[in-house]
């Protein structure tokens, strides 16, 4: 990309957000139920103007000991760049909570340090993450018991996200006998 002139660039970034968008939508197992346009959620704050965020789990069902993928994602889905200032180095983020919200993890400890984020039209920013089975799934506090989980994505205020996307529901089955 070193030789691309900036409106090129866009452009790439704008097709390659598209394609991950239709990819997103085109109803793949993988993703939890999606709100109408417009409806309310219970429990999610909506994003700023333009901005979507949404969560992506493979597989929803899983015991502890199998492979799980997470990818949260931040779009600007509009014409115009948008840009906030942060007073911490935490900008947004993810997190897993009990179905009544409860989050499973420790407040992050986000450094004091003015930040900006500025995101151009069509900009897509993702965190993956893959556990095995031998590490804390979603970083959570501790070692999660069986049950079902919701996983959201947001802005980070006070160390906690605030959850901006659609919660996609997650079930933790009892531990595989392996023998």
């Amino acid at each position: 990309m070193a030789g691309m002139c900036a409106g090129n660039r866009r452009h790439l970034a704008v097709f390659v957000a598209c394609l991950c968008l239709l990819a997103g939508l085109s109803g793949c197992a993988h993703r939890g139920e999606r709100a109408g346009e417009g409806e309310v959620i219970p429990g999610v704050t909506p994003a700023p103007r333009g901005l979507k965020f949404s969560v992506r789990v493979a597989p929803l069902k899983f015991s502890p000991g199998d492979r799980v993928t997470m990818e949260a994602s931040l779009f600007n889905d509009s014409e115009d760049a948008y840009k906030k200032k942060f007073k911490t180095h935490c900008i947004w983020d993810y997190e897993i909570t009990t179905p009544e919200g409860t989050p499973l993890r420790v407040a992050r400890e986000c450094i004091p340090q003015d930040t900006t984020l500025v995101m151009a039209p069509g900009e897509l920013g993702m965190i993956v993450r893959e556990w095995s089975g031998r590490q804390r799934y979603f970083n959570a506090a501790q070692a999660l018991a069986a049950g079902r989980y919701l996983v959201v994505a947001g802005f980070v205020d006070e160390g906690r996200v605030i959850p901006m996307s659609v919660p996609v529901e997650i079930e933790v089955m009892e531990r595989k006998n392996t023998r």
